[in-house]
């Protein structure tokens, strides 16, 4: 009765850590100035709501899905700057997602609730995670989607229900349709599949229905763009201007840094990862976490530490069970997770990213507020890098055209410039 009420206190102690944490993300993400690419991603859904035809009549090259939930913010609250910051929080339902899907994936795999806690510390002090996941980035939808992806998956494993295997494969088709970085997770699961197929540990006729179910998913989207004559342009934006954008990041730039930021997380991480592989249990997930770690180095020409977020969560996990694993002593586990924290913590105060009284955030907004006073709704702003004009049409196709499109091979160019 002592032992088991010890542990409930420990449990406690360790959800007021994340508690902590999760007051400081809201804080974070309250007061935080605003990144350019969560402007791109206001102003395409505003010109959404507008009519115009994304690739057409506007420039963007991504999957539009997370523009189109943006854009019933918009057509809800209207083209404000309220609906900006409603959409920020937006983002933290949608990290909170992610987390509630980390901590329940992690008690599928290692059937431990302080491995499940002890996770959701480490994943939310990842920096890349906890700047990441506060922005209006599509990113972010992608990360849940694909972790509830994985989640449903692992569930099909332990009970092998044909039910989860579909809402695995289903969610997997969400994740393509709001970003094509899945493709990272997308053949990371199908190698995945292919392998338990090969070692009889799948059926073949499981196997097809997953990769059906996906298809029929993602098919009506392509129907329409068929219908509506912008198959090819959707094609030349969402694949052939990514594929031949000029590369001015190292690729392995993001990752390097995230190691740095995060060293103790990592450190644990690997320790989990050789663990899982010598025992053989739960190697699955060993693998299918350094894939998705290594696959956009591989893939991608510029790799932002966004790239990553998808990944966190199991790197977080894992290096929760080898912590949990190697020490005994509560308190030796405190000190490591103090540790985890507070080095990451630092590095983002160092570089001033806890700066909320800085005025960056009211800054933009007044510029935002003061184009929009002195503009009618059906005026062109100039604004080459979507610093301040969202809610107004812009003077040139759209912010990407100046800089990464002018290096592009003459046969993108030609289908830009129609």
């Amino acid at each position: 009765m002592k032992e088991s009420y010890k542990e409930m206190l420990w449990l406690i102690f360790l959800w007021e850590i994340f508690g902590g944490i999760l007051v400081s993300l809201f804080f974070y993400s309250e007061y935080r100035g605003f990144n350019v690419d969560e402007f791109e991603h206001i102003q395409t859904a505003w010109k959404i709501v507008q009519g115009q035809e994304i690739y057409i009549d506007f420039f963007q090259h991504h999957h539009p899905f997370f523009d189109y939930l943006i854009a019933l913010v918009i057509h809800t609250f209207g083209s404000t700057v309220t609906s900006i910051f409603i959409s920020r929080y937006v983002m933290l339902f949608m990290t909170a997602g992610i987390l509630a899907t980390t901590y329940f994936l992690s008690i599928r795999v290692f059937k431990n609730t302080q491995i499940g806690v002890i996770s959701l510390i480490l994943t939310s002090t990842v920096v890349t995670f906890y700047v990441s996941t506060i922005q209006i980035r599509p990113d972010v939808l992608l990360s849940l989607a694909g972790l509830l992806s994985i989640y449903f998956l692992f569930v099909y494993y332990d009970k092998k229900s044909l039910g989860y295997l579909l809402a695995s494969s289903v969610f997997l088709a969400i994740s393509f349709l709001v970003l094509q970085k899945s493709m990272v997770l997308i053949i990371s699961i199908g190698a995945l599949l292919l392998y338990d197929l090969y070692k009889k540990q799948i059926c073949l006729k499981h196997v097809v229905l997953y990769a059906a179910t996906s298809l029929i998913c993602v098919l009506p989207y392509y129907i329409y763009l068929l219908l509506n004559g912008s198959l090819e342009q959707y094609f030349v934006m969402n694949w052939l201007v990514n594929f031949h954008i000029t590369q001015y990041l190292w690729r392995l730039g993001s990752l390097l840094q995230t190691i740095r930021e995060n060293i103790i997380t990592i450190v644990f991480y690997f320790i989990g990862v050789l663990t899982l592989m010598r025992s053989g249990m739960d190697k699955r997930f060993a693998i299918l976490s350094l894939s998705l770690l290594i696959l956009p180095i591989v893939m991608f020409t510029n790799v932002w530490r966004q790239y990553f977020m998808l990944a966190i969560p199991l790197v977080g996990i894992i290096a929760s069970y080898a912590l949990y694993s190697t020490f005994n002593s509560k308190w030796s586990r405190v000190i490591v997770i103090i540790g985890a924290i507070y080095i990451p913590m630092s590095i983002m105060h160092n570089h001033g990213l806890f700066k909320m009284s800085d005025s960056v955030q009211s800054q933009q907004i007044d510029k935002i507020n003061y184009v929009l006073s002195i503009t009618d709704e059906h005026d062109k702003v100039y604004d080459g890098n979507l610093v301040f004009n969202v809610f107004r049409n812009d003077i040139d196709y759209f912010w990407f055209c100046v800089g990464p499109l002018m290096n592009t091979s003459p046969h993108v160019s030609q289908h830009i410039n129609r």
